[in-house]
């Protein structure tokens, strides 16, 4: 087994990311509050897009054990796209650290060695795991669990993710946490160096059946879980936590509204400890539950497009 401890040089690697899109905040002449990226002309508006400053130092990615490399370019595709999911949490949340963020990587080919790892590291492993995060060494390990490389790929973004939002927001709910995970899982940075977000497939199917049999969740009982509830309904293997988590978390990140909602609720973790329960999400979505559930179900019904930053 070859070990190749590998700092890498990621500026050489990364495209310059576009400009980002302002975000505005209006008021018509109801009263009725809107977000936007287009603001409505002669009329007053707010521009409330997170200013973030520059991280005291870059994202440092270091593979400490590499068993494999994803090929056709795939591997410095993979490497970018963690160096980019950091950015959205930067530039879309506010996101920051006063030190380094570091994603620390071991890939495994075999699944035994993924396990003696797994073992080593917190004493015990579990045969369904695919891939791990510890945020306490910022750790993610990852064995070649399927044929198909784009599917080992987005294990190594879902995990790096984790170990990323961990260190920037600790105390994310898990629904956030999975959702955002399984949000940025299916990112691919492209030749050109735009980035592209496309729909979780499983997950999305699994939300039109629940939609055509009546069966969805509202998002007045998905958001009152606690994390207990959470990882107790996760445990019995149902569908619904980490499915609607996706979900939750796409719809919000396909509009403006939706991603100034997380912000605002990522910064109340950051700066008062507040967690984001239903009533404060139901105070900072505009409109209240009642239009968080109706976007949240049209969104649903059509489907998610891809997004492209």
């Amino acid at each position: 087994m070859r070990i190749i401890p590998v700092l890498l040089a990621l500026a050489s690697l990364l495209p310059i990311l576009p400009a980002q899109a302002e975000i505005y905040q209006w008021r018509d002449a109801d009263g009725k509050l809107h977000f936007g990226d287009r603001p409505p002309e002669q009329q007053p508006v707010d521009v409330i897009t997170p200013r973030v400053t520059r991280a005291r130092t870059p994202l440092q990615i270091h593979v400490h054990h590499q068993d494999f490399t994803l090929p056709e370019g795939l591997h410095d595709q993979t490497l970018r796209a963690i160096e980019t999911i950091y950015q959205r949490y930067r530039q879309d949340f506010g996101l920051d650290l006063n030190g380094t963020a570091e994603v620390n990587l071991y890939l495994f080919t075999a699944q035994a060695d993924f396990r003696k790892w797994m073992e080593a590291r917190i004493g015990q492993s579990n045969p369904h795991y695919a891939g791990v995060f510890l945020p306490r060494t910022n750790e993610v390990a990852v064995w070649r669990w399927d044929a198909d490389d784009d599917k080992v790929a987005q294990t190594i973004l879902h995990e790096s993710s984790h170990v990323l939002l961990y260190q920037l927001s600790p105390a994310s709910p898990v629904w956030m946490h999975e959702g955002l995970a399984q949000y940025f899982q299916m990112l691919k940075v492209q030749d050109n160096g735009q980035a592209v977000v496309t729909a979780l497939p499983s997950a999305q199917a699994r939300i039109r059946q629940w939609l055509d049999d009546g069966n969805l969740i509202t998002m007045r009982q998905y958001l009152s879980m606690d994390d207990q509830q959470w990882r107790r309904l996760a445990h019995q293997l149902n569908a619904i936590p980490y499915t609607v988590a996706w979900g939750t978390t796409a719809f919000l990140m396909s509009k403006p509204v939706g991603r100034s909602t997380l912000r605002r609720l990522l910064q109340d973790l950051e700066k008062s400890d507040q967690r984001p329960d239903l009533q404060r999400i139901a105070h900072l979505y505009p409109g209240g539950l009642s239009r968080l559930e109706y976007d949240f179900y049209r969104w649903a019904q059509q489907g998610m497009k891809p997004e492209v930053f």
